[in-house]
């Protein structure tokens, strides 16, 4: 896993002058980054396994008086309106033998590693040999997670790099959780100039529902719908192209929209043709 955000620079390997001549595997060599601006983060793991709940929504119903109770202890629960969104499950995990995360706090930050060339490789790029490293150096105000969490320590073993979770909301489960939901909403945003007349209609503990919008031309319109609705269907018709009616169909936001939202761009001017792209899913109606 290689993952940087902007305002960073990494340097290539530097090998220590005093170490040409040893073997190329023991050569001691240096990786730096340089963290120009506050907030720059930099990760870098040797990833070796994937481990994961089997079944997980089924396991977390089937489990939910115990998951309620300890929800309870940790004042996440409330009789009226069940378990908060943020307790729940961990569904799965993958794990790593080397690597680091590394954040800046200040700008203008650098953060190096040194050790055995193999060794190095081992902790950034390459899942042969063991992971390990001689020391770490950093200059400005750099927060950093190292593993092998010890200098000189070539077994540190395996340890969780990310992981999904699934959250209770009542005794609804969503899986792939990552912030709290009260609604999905989707966003119209017309850069076009036709008029649109848009329908979502959907499914919940109320029955099958619908909502109208009318969309004018270089506007922006908000549609939410509750976070137990299926079956969502969304109907663009384009009121000046006759019989011009685009649509989109969801099966299951919840636990597939893990910010809840999805924008939908509306482009296109009289007389050529309209087309939708959503933005979450990289799907465009062309």
């Amino acid at each position: 896993m290689k993952l940087s955000t902007e305002h960073v620079k990494e340097s290539k390997l530097e090998v220590n002058a005093q170490a040409l001549k040893a073997e190329v595997g023991q050569a001691e060599v240096k990786a730096s980054w340089t963290l120009n601006k506050k907030g720059a983060m930099v990760t870098r793991w040797v990833l070796t396994e994937k481990l994961h709940l089997k079944d997980a929504g089924r396991v977390i119903r089937d489990n939910l008086d115990l998951i309620r109770s300890l929800a309870d202890s940790e004042s996440m629960y409330d009789f009226s309106t069940g378990i908060s969104q943020g307790f729940g499950v961990i569904t799965g995990v993958i794990m790593g033998k080397g690597g680091m995360n590394i954040a800046s706090l200040s700008d203008r930050s650098t953060f190096s590693i040194s050790g055995g060339a193999s060794s190095i490789r081992a902790m950034l790029s390459h899942a042969f040999g063991d992971a390990a490293y001689n020391s770490v150096e950093s200059e400005g105000n750099v927060l950093s997670f190292v593993w092998p969490a010890e200098e000189l320590k070539s077994d540190g073993g395996l340890v969780p790099v990310a992981f999904t979770f699934a959250s209770l909301d009542g005794e609804k489960v969503i899986m792939s959780w990552v912030q709290p939901i009260t609604d999905f909403w989707l966003i119209f945003n017309n850069y076009g100039s036709h008029y649109v007349s848009i329908k979502v209609d959907y499914s919940s503990e109320e029955g099958n529902q619908q909502k109208e919008e009318g969309l004018m031309p270089l506007s922006k319109r908000e549609v939410n719908i509750p976070l137990d609705s299926t079956n969502v269907y969304m109907s663009l018709d384009y009121m000046r192209i006759m019989k011009t009616v685009q649509t989109y169909r969801w099966k299951t936001p919840l636990g597939s929209w893990p910010t809840g939202v999805r924008h939908i761009d509306i482009k296109g001017s009289w007389p050529m043709y309209p087309s939708f792209y959503i933005r979450e899913e990289a799907f465009s109606s062309k």
